[in-house]
Order: structure tokens, then sequence, then C-alpha cells
């Protein structure tokens, strides 16, 4: 039974990790680095859906896609309807993606992420900016490899070593 206080810790490390992931949406970053860095908002929101499913869902990746339309001055509800998608298939997926070691999550989260590009591009061509070119599909290889990294730090955080780790 989960009593108040890890309940709180718990809300509060959502709600940290999400803040901190749309503050880096937020720095300059040069531009060469900017084309190819990743969601982080959305590898933020993957991250909790698959590990805090009952308290990250559909509702809080659409006001964060939202939010991400608003600092990328997209078209409104492109990255939300895309954010929505994406959190879809990894609670389709959840429990497979739990049993992978760090660096077969990434590669079933390919896909995933490849998809959410994908359906974002999609959505920017029906609309009436669409994006420029297919730049728009290299924060997919970031994110991947920004996923790889949460979750062997998570592994390693929990104990479990590199026993098994390709």
């Amino acid at each position: 039974m989960i009593n108040a206080a890890q309940k709180a810790g718990s809300v509060r490390r959502v709600l940290g990790t999400l803040t901190l992931a749309v503050l880096l949406e937020q720095l300059p970053w040069a531009s060469g680095v900017q084309a190819w860095l990743p969601d982080f908002v959305l590898v933020g929101v993957l991250f909790w859906v698959l590990h805090q499913p009952a308290r990250v869902g559909f509702g809080v990746a659409f006001m964060l896609g939202l939010l991400a339309d608003f600092q990328h001055g997209a078209v409104f509800g492109q990255h939300a309807i895309a954010y929505a998608v994406g959190v879809y298939l990894v609670l389709f997926l959840r429990l497979r993606l739990l049993q992978f070691d760090p660096f077969r999550q990434a590669a079933q989260l390919f896909p995933v992420l490849l998809g959410v590009q994908l359906i974002v591009l999609l959505v920017g061509w029906l609309a009436v900016n669409p994006p420029v070119g297919l730049g728009i599909l290299m924060p997919v290889l970031g994110s991947s490899v920004l996923w790889y990294l949460i979750a062997l730090f998570v592994r390693l955080l929990h104990g479990k070593g590199l026993q098994g780790h390709v």
C-alpha cells in the first residue's frame, strides 16, 4: 500500500522531469545542434507513460503537446495529436517494453518515435504551415539515444547493473 508521502514524491518526480523537459526545449541551442536534438518533452512523456501509466496519460500528453506547439510556433494541435498517438502506442507495447534491456527498449521505441514525427510532419503538411524538408525527422535518432541513456541510468539506479547488457 502506498502512503501519502510516497504518492507525493512520485508526483513531484513526474512534474519535475516534465518541467525539466519543457525547459530544455526552451534553451537557445546552436543551429547545427538544434536539428539533432531529441524531443525532450516527448521522451519525458513516453517515459512516464511507460513507468507511471496511472499518473501520466493522454490528457497530460495532449496538454504538453499543445505547449510544444506554442513553443515551436507550429499549428495548434500538431504535436498534441502526435503525442497522443505516441502515448497510445507505448501503452499498447507497455508490457513488452518493460521486459527489455535499455538497448532493446530504444530499438523498440525507434519506430514509435518515428511514427510520432511522421504524424507531426503529416499534420503540418495538411495545415497551412508545412514543415520545410525532412529535417523534422532528425530528432528521432536523438530521442532514441536519449531514451537509451535514460533507461540505462534507471537500470543502474535500481541496482541491476550491466549484466546481460548489449
